[in-house]
């Protein structure tokens, strides 16, 4: 039988140089509720210069609607706002008169937004058990 054997790997010498690469010019992460919405995510610089309009970036530009205050793209000014809204409607619920038509909207909209609030906190704990495992 013929004798086949593979060129074995001869490990005579050991780590001659560790490089660190960039460690300097890491860009740390932002924090999870500072994070740039998708849409508006970074962008290389090269792509910016070179990136020639198309037909598809022209109708996705035209198709989005316009967006007065960026920041509640963000979650946690987002969560900021809608704490702000509930009490704010609870405020104008309190104030308004029993029985009234006005009192009855306001009074429905401060329970949706409790609901709201309640499956964001639910949705939120889920999230932390995932991520402990």
């Amino acid at each position: 039988m013929a004798d086949i054997r593979l060129p074995s790997l001869v490990l005579d010498r050991g780590i001659e140089t560790i490089t660190y690469a960039r460690q300097e010019n890491a860009a740390p992460m932002p924090e999870r509720s500072e994070a740039p919405p998708p849409d508006t995510g970074v962008r290389a610089h090269l792509d910016q210069l070179l990136q020639k309009p198309s037909m598809d970036s022209r109708l996705d530009q035209a198709l989005r609607p316009p967006i007065a205050n960026r920041d509640l793209l963000l979650p946690g000014r987002f969560r900021e706002a809608l704490g702000n809204a509930l009490v704010q409607l609870r405020a104008a619920a309190g104030s308004a008169g029993d029985g009234s038509e006005q009192s009855r909207v306001l009074n429905r909209a401060v329970r949706l937004l409790n609901e709201e609030s309640s499956l964001r906190e639910l949705e939120h704990m889920y999230r932390s058990a995932l991520y402990q495992g």
